[in-house]
């Protein structure tokens, strides 16, 4: 699915006009720079075909009584956070936009400047362990955790060149079986991430899954 959306591999039903086609295929263009704007959208020939302007009522009184509740510090409006029972379900989308950090060989890279305030990696076991075994490898560097369902906050007890290193970690669902481990250095100096995430990846290897592809570079 990704190299067919990464590629724009994809068909248009029979009924569909040509100009249709040729609209969609401009908006589905896998390069930004020749993929055709909004404005470019509004002037096509088969988007004006019939299309009428939205009319707004600028006069129409707007309430913004439920706005002001979310916002009202008293108690009988607390927000209280929905209890998230998976991890967050990642789209095809939100794949290909983190495609560039998305190299399952970047937990053991030999050239630390490769990985830089953030690195990812993949992992067939269940979200419940890999947050166990996070946690597990963060303790012994000194590290305190702090969990809210399937993101992690990793807190160092050291100080740093910068401050206390600070590591946010979320588990996505990629697919069934299949997650996707994000962490990014969101406090303190990129080096020390750099040896922290080396240090880390060690207590980590049991639960990293490398493709087979991957397998045979590394041979």
């Amino acid at each position: 699915l990704y190299k067919k959306i990464y590629k724009a591999d994809f068909t248009c039903p029979p009924w569909f006009s040509s100009g249709a086609k040729k609209l969609i295929s401009r908006i589905l263009d896998p390069k930004p720079k020749t993929r055709i704007t909004v404005p470019e959208i509004l002037e096509n020939e088969w988007f004006k075909k019939g299309y009428k302007p939205p009319k707004f009522q600028e006069d129409k009184e707007i309430s913004l009584d439920d706005v002001d509740a979310v916002f009202n510090d008293s108690e009988d409006h607390l927000v209280t956070e929905k209890k998230e029972t998976q991890p967050v379900l990642m789209n095809a989308f939100e794949l290909i936009s983190t495609s560039q950090g998305l190299n399952l060989n970047n937990l053991f890279e030999k050239h630390m400047g490769l990985i830089k305030r953030e690195t990812r990696f993949t992992s067939k076991r269940p979200a419940r362990e890999i947050i166990s075994k996070i946690e597990e490898a963060a303790g012994p560097l000194g590290f305190s955790v702090k969990k809210q369902n399937y993101k992690m906050k990793l807190q160092g007890a050291e100080t740093g060149r910068k401050g206390h290193l600070s590591v946010a970690t979320e588990v996505f669902e990629v697919a069934p079986s299949l997650f996707m481990v994000e962490l990014c250095k969101s406090g303190g100096d990129t080096l020390e991430f750099h040896k922290f995430y080396k240090n880390l990846s060690s207590g980590l290897k049991d639960i990293v899954w490398k493709s087979e592809a991957i397998m045979e570079e590394n041979k």
